[in-house]
């Protein structure tokens, strides 16, 4: 269902077994956040999303206001590769497109990687329901090609990282999903590399510019993305409400 103000989270609403909602509007002031509000509770919703600018001190009081939980800084990054990067093998690690074989080891990986996700630290969603979120993000990441593709970090023939790399929104623009690293293979370069090699199948894909959202909280995942050549392209604050 989608009104003027709210879309209905089909998928959310069956994964996380309650009704979820996003809302349809960007800016609120206090009297349009109740009208909000009154509209979620006529509809039986149980939680609502909502996207604000990290700058808009009017949608955030008003949020605040009408008991909303902020619950996480939302940065997406960029960069365009007009350039594209060596990709250096290193010792014992090599880097190739995944394949469904791959998701034997690979989805243990994407059960620990992002506990620093708002679905985590929002824990009324709870914590193996947010796991298994994103391993089924990673395993629709396999076979759609050639509108998707899982970059793999291989080590003495085990899949010890994956990125998952997606041709949509906004068009001409390419976007990396999903980051993940075995610990074991963590601090080795693994995720550069497989940055870089993502890079050159974009190219291969007619895209240069890519785009990657992380958290306000998560420093070390900031970091690679910089050290890729990946700038702030926005900076949003994610808000939730609960309908008890």
């Amino acid at each position: 269902m989608t009104s003027q103000t709210i879309d209905v989270l089909t998928w959310d609403s069956e994964h996380f077994g309650c009704r979820i909602a996003r809302a349809a509007r960007r800016q609120v002031d206090l009297s349009s956040c109740k009208d909000l509000v009154a509209e979620c509770q006529r509809n039986d919703i149980d939680c609502l999303y909502f996207l604000a600018e990290a700058s808009d001190q009017t949608t955030i009081a008003a949020l605040q206001s009408c008991g909303f939980d902020f619950v996480d800084i939302r940065l997406t990054l960029s960069a365009r590769y007009d350039v594209l990067p060596a990709i250096r093998q290193l010792d014992s690690i090599r880097f190739r497109l995944g394949e469904e074989r791959d998701l034997d080891q690979l989805l243990p990986i994407a059960g620990t990687s992002y506990s620093q996700s708002r679905f985590y630290i929002d824990r009324r969603f709870g914590h193996d329901r947010a796991t298994q979120m994103f391993q089924i993000w990673l395993r629709k990441s396999f076979g759609k090609a050639p509108d998707a593709a899982v970059v793999v970090a291989e080590r003495n023939d085990s899949a010890v990282g994956f990125v998952t790399c997606h041709l949509h929104k906004p068009p001409g623009e390419g976007n990396i999903g999903l980051v993940g690293v075995a610990e074991s293979a963590r601090g080795l370069g693994c995720a550069g590399g497989m940055i870089k090699y993502a890079a050159h199948w974009f190219a291969g894909q007619g895209l240069h510019r890519l785009n990657v959202v992380t958290q306000g909280r998560n420093i070390a995942a900031q970091r690679l993305y910089q050290r890729s050549g990946f700038v702030t392209r926005s900076v949003e604050l994610w808000f939730h409400k609960w309908f008890d």
